[in-house]
């Protein structure tokens, strides 16, 4: 029960791991272009297969590797911040579109 009370108490002062950088810091090739790491994506697929297939390498019909929080908006280029997203949804194909979305909540911080 003390421990509860302790990890109860420590909620207040959790810190987002999925963010890196301030948005006006985010590492960017000299183009312009964010930085992004394949091996990441490699360990991402590795750890999560792909939805449709269930195979960790080769395409993924369907389905597209996603930042929970944008690297725009100072997200970490990491396993931890990609997440699996229909491809009707990240490609705002769809009646939903996530990027504008979630640019909103997660640059407006």
């Amino acid at each position: 029960m003390l421990v509860a009370a302790f990890l109860t108490a420590l909620i207040p002062y959790t810190v987002e791991v999925r963010y890196c950088y301030a948005m006006d810091s985010v590492p960017r090739y000299e183009d312009g272009t964010i930085k992004r790491s394949s091996w990441v994506r490699e360990k991402f697929r590795v750890s999560h297969p792909c939805p449709a297939t269930g195979l960790t390498t080769g395409a993924c019909p369907g389905w597209s590797v996603d930042h929970v929080i944008p690297l725009v908006c100072g997200g970490c280029d990491s396993v931890n911040n990609m997440q699996w997203l229909p491809n009707t949804i990240k490609s705002c194909a769809g009646t939903e579109c996530k990027d504008r979305w979630e640019q909103r909540v997660y640059c407006s911080r």
